[in-house]
């Protein structure tokens, strides 16, 4: 793969993640205080969509630089773990994804009458802030892409 067609796919799937987001806000409107099944299902399968279009991109990153992530049981932890590792996320950003990642695995798991706005409210109001973060951040990692080695290699040389 060609930085190119990184570039390209990830500026794909962020259009694909902010036309969910649009979605979800013409639902959660903030001065609302009660929510239908339906819409709380609508919301969390759209805060599920957002998750995914995240994986998506790490996921290319690491085929991009060749990193292999097993198939199991954790791959999705292991993904996330990774792209920190890799220096492609920020420790913060690391934090709030990891939000997701867990809301990702109850929402898999769950039942749809489980949700509870009070549990998603938190997600919806720092979507579009986690959303903007990573796209700064990718968007960076794409101009300045090093290898991991050379990155690692000038690292060693900062004071």
């Amino acid at each position: 793969m060609k930085k190119q067609q990184l570039k390209e796919y990830c500026e794909a799937e962020f259009e694909n993640t902010q036309a969910v987001l649009s979605e979800l806000f013409r639902i959660a409107a903030s001065d609302k205080k009660i929510y239908s099944n339906v819409e709380l299902a609508a919301s969390a399968t759209f805060i599920h969509n957002f998750y995914n279009g995240i994986e998506n991109i790490l996921k290319r990153i690491m085929i991009y630089e060749n990193v292999k992530i097993k198939d199991s049981s954790t791959w999705h932890k292991d993904l996330l773990k990774a792209s920190l590792d890799r220096g492609i996320v920020s420790i913060d950003l690391y934090n709030s994804l990891s939000g997701y990642l867990s809301f990702r695995h109850f929402f898999v798991h769950s039942y749809s009458f489980n949700l509870r706005w009070n549990e998603l409210k938190p997600l919806i109001e720092r979507i579009q802030n986690t959303q903007d973060l990573f796209k700064n951040l990718v968007e960076r990692y794409i101009i300045t892409y090093h290898s991991y080695a050379a990155r690692n290699q000038y690292l060693r040389f900062l004071p």
